[in-house]
């Protein structure tokens, strides 16, 4: 099986042209389109994710905030303690 990758915009008119290399072989072919994951978002546009593998790579993407371990903990702790009993 032989693969041809193209990358191409989408018209206004929803329609896509290419033109395969001379090499290519004629006659049946298959055309598989694939679009960019776009994270999926609530009403208050926080993202949502479908399983933990998906928001697991959306985490790898963000970028360090700064903050150590300690002081993540102590913001945690702080944020328990006002719940009350």
């Amino acid at each position: 099986m032989q693969a041809y990758r193209f990358d191409r915009n989408v018209a206004q008119s929803h329609t896509i042209t290419l033109e395969l290399p001379p090499e290519a072989p004629t006659g049946p072919a298959q055309i598989i389109v694939l679009f960019p994951e776009t994270p999926r978002t609530s009403a208050d546009n926080s993202p949502r994710f479908a399983d933990i593998a998906e928001y697991i790579a959306w985490l790898e993407t963000q970028p360090p905030t700064g903050r150590s371990r300690e002081e993540i903990d102590r913001q945690v702790q702080d944020e328990h303690d006002s719940w009350g009993d």
